[in-house]
């Protein structure tokens, strides 16, 4: 072969890559982003599902166990802290007396909820005083009553029927919401 042959073959070599080449670096290039683009969402629905899930059975234990054991069980819920918290009261003035532990995994129910395992970033953004009661101000407590009704005790000892209760949770730009229904005491998420 002549020296000219081989410098045209070398020179035909070193222009650019083959097709084969760039379709391996797109498809690469591709199963990096759809691996990468869910994990760099600010916003996963089935987080803010879950978070509202935690904070709704909280206050369905609470109403439970004053249905189930005729104590006066309530829930406390707190955006400065954003802290879930369910515990035994007295009767009398609407304190606190004790905790309460989980039914079945028997850990504490006070939680903080962008704490839990994978709900960083949720936030409880409407929880200074999520439950409203006729006749006094809005409250960050809710007690519940032998029949599972909701109501609120002030430190003089008087009780409120609960009007509202809505507890907002979100992560990014979306929402969740956990009602408590007046009467009933039924707990759903929206």
């Amino acid at each position: 072969m002549s020296p000219r042959a081989t410098y045209r073959i070398n020179q035909q070599r070193e222009r650019g890559f083959t097709v084969t080449e760039l379709l391996v670096v797109v498809v690469i290039i591709g199963l990096l982003a759809v691996v990468a683009v869910p994990a760099l969402r600010s916003s996963d629905p089935n987080k803010l599902d879950l978070a509202a899930t935690q904070v709704a059975e909280a206050i369905r234990i609470a109403r439970a166990e004053s249905m189930r054991t005729g104590d006066l069980y309530g829930a406390r819920i707190s955006q400065v802290t954003q802290r879930v918290e369910v515990r035994r009261y007295n009767p009398a003035d609407g304190s606190g007396i004790e905790t309460l532990y989980h039914p079945v995994d028997k850990q504490l129910i006070d939680f903080h909820v962008d704490d839990l395992a994978g709900n960083a970033g949720i936030l409880m953004t409407n929880a200074i005083n999520v439950f409203d009661y006729s006749g006094t101000a809005n409250k960050k407590r809710v007690f519940f009553d032998a029949q599972g009704i909701p109501f609120f005790i002030d430190s003089g000892g008087q009780s409120y029927q609960l009007t509202s209760g809505s507890i907002e949770l979100s992560l990014g730009t979306d929402k969740r919401f956990v009602i408590l229904a007046p009467i009933t005491g039924r707990v759903t998420i929206q």
